[in-house]
């Protein structure tokens, strides 16, 4: 009777992921309550978008804050793999959704990259179609 009712413990504990990434890692949208969320998407033959990576990097650093990107392209998705290669080139330091973003808070991708999408506790509340800089960055941060 011990072993099943750890084994119910077990399977109760172990909460299905809302959403992947990348590296094969799950979480929940539990996870980010109360943080700022920004949802960069970006493509790898987008100048402005390498240019913002070390920018996203330094302010998912900060406490409440956590960048995620996911890679757009117009034509293909690519494998994760691929993906994971190209943000190692990239130096990019975020995690990047495998899960299409528009499964998770039905939004339409953008026309062109990069585009940001300010999100907290799962509303968006602004999006972005411009680069961006670390002070506006954190100015976004101060200000949601």
């Amino acid at each position: 009777m011990k072993k099943y009712l750890i084994l119910a413990l077990f399977l109760f504990s172990c909460e299905r992921p809302e959403f992947l990434f990348t590296d094969g890692e799950g979480a929940k949208f539990s996870d980010y309550e109360d943080q700022i969320i920004f949802l960069n998407i970006w493509a790898d033959w987008c100048p402005p978008c390498i240019i913002e990576f070390p920018y996203f990097n330094e302010i998912n650093e900060e406490p409440n804050v956590s960048v995620i990107g996911f890679h757009f392209d117009q034509f293909d998705t690519l494998p994760n793999e691929e993906v994971n290669r190209l943000m190692n080139k990239f130096n990019v330091e975020f995690k990047n959704l495998s899960t299409d973003p528009r499964n998770l808070w039905s939004l339409d991708l953008p026309d062109s990259v990069p585009t940001t999408y300010i999100i907290k506790n799962g509303e968006i509340l602004d999006a972005i179609t411009y680069p961006l800089t670390l002070e506006k960055l954190r100015e976004l941060v101060a200000t949601n």
